[in-house]
């Protein structure tokens, strides 16, 4: 599989990550905690590269409390 190696593309959902981290005043990503079950999905060549996108770690914990509640 070819992954496209843009800094701006979530490389999970392949969508657009809304990562500003080259801004004066940062970005939402470096204040938020990826889980580390995101950080294994991501592929090995674009590790360090794409940040994963607040939709992607938004519907993990979803799907997380929803794992929790029908417990």
């Amino acid at each position: 599989m070819t992954y496209k190696n843009d800094g701006s593309i979530c490389p999970l959902c392949n969508k657009i990550n809304r990562c500003d981290v080259k801004a004066s005043s940062g970005c939402w990503c470096m204040n938020t905690q990826v889980p580390e079950a995101l950080l294994a999905r991501i592929p090995t060549e674009l590790k360090g590269i794409s940040c994963v996108c607040n939709n992607c770690i938004e519907r993990y914990y979803q799907q997380q409390a929803l794992k929790h509640n029908g417990e």
